[in-house]
């Protein structure tokens, strides 16, 4: 199993990327494009703060990710549009954000379970 800053890394990169290749491909520029790129920034920066298993930015880490998951979602709107590559990218970007939060809760609740924090002991 990948530990969560793995997986927080992975999700800011995804979200950096894609992010910025919309709001680059898109005529206007608008600056709502750059929501996904400043919350994986966001994410990025804790991503120190989680191998150091700071329980508050896991749970921080783990809300926002939901949040972008769903602010990403919510963009996508698909109802009678084709896909084109705004949208591939903007379901790329709330999928990884939707498995990295499954993978978070997962570990939460594996942690939970064994109560001796034997999941990162090879991390310190």
């Amino acid at each position: 199993m990948w530990h969560p800053y793995i997986i927080n890394s992975i999700n800011a990169v995804v979200l950096i990327v894609a992010g910025l290749i919309v709001y680059f491909i898109q005529p206007g520029r608008p600056v709502l494009a750059l929501v996904a790129p400043g919350l994986g920034i966001m994410l990025l920066a804790c991503t120190y703060h989680l191998r150091q298993h700071n329980r508050f930015v896991t749970h921080t880490v783990t809300a926002i990710t939901l949040l972008a998951a769903i602010v990403v979602i919510m963009r996508l709107n698909a109802a009678g549009e084709e896909w084109d590559t705004r949208h591939v990218l903007l379901f790329v970007m709330g999928l990884s954000c939707l498995v990295a939060t499954a993978v978070f809760i997962g570990t939460f609740i594996k942690e939970r379970r064994l109560r001796n924090n034997s999941i990162y002991k090879e991390d310190l």
